[in-house]
């Protein structure tokens, strides 16, 4: 065997070896690389990947289905080297960001699945520099809609679908861009009208809409009539509303049926305005077919020169130039009509009505005009408040004459006070129950109707009368006993007596009886008894100084050693 023949043995084994290597998948272990139709294949499908794995860089075809990418960033996979990629699957992978030079240097790339994730947009540029895409597929995304040149110019690209995205609006050059497209699969989105430009790709064959609650009014006409003339599809549509047409199949109406009811808006709604001023005022109408329009004013229809001190003008206005591709009603059948009053009067203060009527409704809208009223100028008086005073004045003298005689009450309940004047009948009847007498006897006083014990007095014990002092209880003699203490409608009277000696014997005074007159009524209450009430002689004997009493009613009190034989207590 020659040189060369060897050589070229060598040679082949380490081609053999160094092709074969690929299949490792770069030892990891979760991806598994095989031959697949004919193409370098590496499925590493739920394998927990959070990031473009680093594989042979001759791969062409990658299945990443199930793992945790979440992102994608600018040039994502020019690290990792895989320029050779012509197909890609991302289903699932939960992406929420995907930068939009993520895929730019997959120049070769063919087929892209981004299905199932959790893309919200997608920036116009996404797919720049992808010019050999024929496959892309973006179902359960949440996009909600799809911008003007949403796609960049991808001339090869032939199938696209865009299923389940939650697509609310789709500009009408949404898919302007691509004009190669043959399929496009928008079903289950949330679609209510399209404008007839949107699918108006030149071959495009096939075309799904079904299951979006289309609302079959004039914004949906143009579209139905393009898509029952494009053949593009075979499906059975459904109309979701209005109410009048629910459930209705697309191929059971007729243009003339989609018609839209008028709307009518007033602007401004009130208006507060002078007299003789100018003012100008006017209604927005909206409706396909175009509805007619009316002003009312106290149920006169308003034209113009009418027949009033003020002139009145009125005009209508048209939309000449609006984007029908931008706004979603039917601009080209809105109008305004707009009145104007030179040199108000307030006859026209009230209220204007706004009147829109075609064939499928009638429409109203209302505006009030403020005018200001004449205003009298009165003359405001003071309160008169004479009759206030003289009731509070009343109230307060009622009052206060409660009050004094309250007063007055009280203290006549109260005791007797400190020091009093006695009259001479009152110092005689004292004198005379405390004067030593022989043979005085309770019977000689019967006649001033006093309480008296019965004793009698020996001459031999006869003394001088006695000098009697009245003294109200201050706070130098010992207090009362405890039937002082009891509530009743009387005072308290100490009686200090100062008497001489005689024979170096002291008299005693009232073993005889000593009393009072019977106290006067109260205001409020009664007496109960006929003098102050109980009385403690010194002896410690004590009684209650009622009619009739007799010495069978004395008791012994338990005070006797709180008083001295030289004052006697009532």
């Amino acid at each position: 065997m020659g040189i060369n023949a060897l050589s070229c043995i060598l040679l082949t084994l380490l081609i053999q070896a160094s092709g074969s290597d690929w299949l490792n998948c770069a030892h990891i272990t979760e991806c598994h690389c095989k031959w697949s139709s004919g193409k370098k294949t590496a499925s590493c499908v739920n394998a927990g990947l959070t990031q473009i794995p680093r594989l042979a860089t001759d791969i062409q075809v990658l299945d990443l289905h199930g793992n945790i990418l979440r992102e994608l960033y600018e040039d994502a996979f020019v690290a990792t080297e895989l320029l050779n990629l012509q197909r890609l699957n991302l289903s699932a992978t939960h992406l929420h960001f995907l930068h939009h030079n993520a895929f730019r240097e997959l120049r070769i790339l063919i087929e892209l699945d981004l299905s199932s994730n959790e893309l919200t947009q997608l920036p116009p540029d996404t797919f720049k520099g992808n010019d050999r895409l024929r496959l892309l597929v973006l179902n359960d995304n949440p996009l909600s809609q799809l911008v003007a040149e949403q796609f960049p110019a991808l001339q090869h690209l032939k199938k696209l679908e865009v299923s389940r995205c939650r697509l609310r609006k789709v500009h009408p050059s949404a898919f302007v861009n691509l004009r190669a497209l043959e399929t496009i699969y928008v079903h289950q989105n949330h679609l209510s009208y399209l404008h007839p430009d949107t699918f108006n790709l030149p071959v495009l064959k096939t075309l799904t809409l079904a299951d979006n609650p289309w609302y079959c009014d004039c914004r949906l006409r143009n579209f139905h009539e393009w898509y029952l003339n494009s053949n593009v599809g075979n499906e059975e549509l459904v109309c979701v509303g209005p109410r009048s047409k629910s459930q209705n199949t697309w191929r059971d109406l007729d243009s003339e049926d989609m018609a839209c009811p008028p709307t009518a808006i007033t602007s401004p709604s009130v208006i507060r305005t002078e007299l003789g001023a100018d003012i100008y005022f006017g209604c927005l109408i909206r409706g396909d077919p175009m509805p007619t329009v009316s002003w009312t004013f106290h149920l006169e229809e308003i034209t113009n020169n009418s027949n009033r001190n003020s002139e009145i003008t009125i005009y209508k206005y048209r939309f000449r130039h609006f984007n029908e591709y931008k706004d979603d009603f039917v601009n080209k059948t809105a109008q305004w009509v707009n009145v104007t009053i030179n040199n108000v009067t307030s006859e026209f203060a009230g209220e204007w009505k706004c009147t829109a009527k075609s064939i499928v409704g009638e429409a109203y809208a209302y505006l009030t005009i403020f005018l200001p009223k004449a205003r009298v100028a009165t003359a405001r008086s003071a309160p008169d408040y004479s009759n206030i005073l003289i009731a509070a004045g009343s109230m307060l003298a009622m009052a206060g004459t409660g009050i004094i005689g309250t007063c007055i009450c009280w203290k006549t309940r109260r005791r007797v006070p400190s020091s009093r004047s006695f009259t001479d009948q009152e110092k005689k009847l004292i004198d005379t129950s405390l004067a030593a007498s022989c043979e005085r006897t309770s019977t000689d006083m019967g006649s001033y109707g006093f309480e008296m014990f019965e004793r009698s007095v020996s001459s031999e014990n006869c003394m001088e009368p006695v000098h009697i002092t009245i003294e109200g209880p201050s706070g130098g003699y010992p207090r009362p006993p405890a039937e002082f203490s009891l509530p009743a409608p009387y005072g308290n009277i100490f009686i200090s007596v100062q008497v001489k000696s005689h024979k170096d014997k002291v008299p005693d005074l009232l073993g005889g009886g000593s009393t009072l007159p019977k106290r006067s009524r109260t205001c409020l209450l009664r007496p109960t008894y006929d003098n102050m009430g109980p009385r403690v002689t010194a002896t410690g004997s004590s009684t209650w100084s009622l009619p009739g009493a007799n010495a069978g009613d004395l008791k012994e009190s338990t005070l006797s050693d709180n008083f001295s034989s030289e004052f006697t207590a009532l």
